[in-house]
């Protein structure tokens, strides 16, 4: 079984490297693995739904809420 946890960790790194998610502040699981809450530096909050998602699913479904 994939590590969620661990992808949405790198995957933050990863993603403030870039324009796209310079500016996120912070990035986590959600106790049921349900989904991925973003904070932006600017307060605001987003919620991604990645419920029976792989790894490369999660990847993409974050990738596709912040793009």
């Amino acid at each position: 079984m994939e590590n969620k946890k661990e992808i949405v960790i790198r995957l933050k790194l990863l993603l403030n490297a870039t324009r796209a998610g310079e500016d996120i502040k912070k990035m986590e699981l959600t106790e049921d693995k349900d989904f991925v809450m973003i904070q932006w530096e600017n307060g605001s909050t987003q919620k991604v739904n990645i419920a029976a998602d792989s790894g490369v699913a999660l990847i993409n479904d974050v990738l596709q809420a912040i793009i």
